[in-house]
């Protein structure tokens, strides 16, 4: 069972799709990704785009922390109903912005966003396609901060506009923090 870890959400238990269907970051992954974030940015007001979501979990973390607008994208309809319930159970609805976006790489949105988590399934490539649809839609507010999760030893490609600002290993699990320029 997750939980989330900070915030206005604090202890709140997050439902979870079948194991198959995804692989949920950890508490204390998410933990040391989050005391990461609080180093290099202030969660108040920031647009969140929590991509191939899940249990929606990285996303609702930021909310619980102050962001106050968030996108989360799943395609797997039984992951999208668990993310639904994950929502609507610990959020006011009405307090924040937020959507649900069956596939990434049709995401649109009028405001660039400010924090992006990428989390694909592991072997797919997915994060270089979806940092480029980021880039070639407009996607990426100017200092953007997006976090890729990815099997460890994974090699993280840019585009010419984002750079690699840090990199952590956790076991299995490579984080990259990249920032747009």
């Amino acid at each position: 069972m997750l939980r989330i870890c900070a915030g206005r959400f604090k202890g709140k238990r997050l439902c979870l799709p079948p194991n198959e269907i995804t692989r949920p970051t950890s508490d204390r992954l998410r933990q040391a990704v989050f005391n990461i974030l609080t180093n290099i940015l202030s969660f108040e007001e920031l647009n969140v785009l929590d991509g191939f979501a899940g249990s929606g979990a990285l996303g609702l973390e930021a909310l619980s922390r102050g962001a106050n607008k968030a996108t989360f994208c799943e395609i797997n309809p039984l992951a999208g109903a668990n993310l639904n319930k994950n929502i609507t159970s610990i959020l006011n609805v009405s307090t924040y912005t937020v959507s649900v976006v069956k596939n990434f790489f049709q995401l649109r949105s009028s405001t660039p966003f400010d924090l992006v988590f990428l989390d694909p399934p592991y072997g797919e490539s997915l994060e270089y396609k979806a940092l480029q649809y980021l880039s070639d839609n407009k996607l990426l507010a100017k200092d953007a901060t997006i976090i890729i999760e990815q099997k460890k030893g994974m090699e993280v490609l840019v585009q010419e506009n984002l750079k690699v600002h840090d990199q952590r290993i956790y076991g299995n699990c490579q984080i990259t923090i990249v920032k747009s320029q």
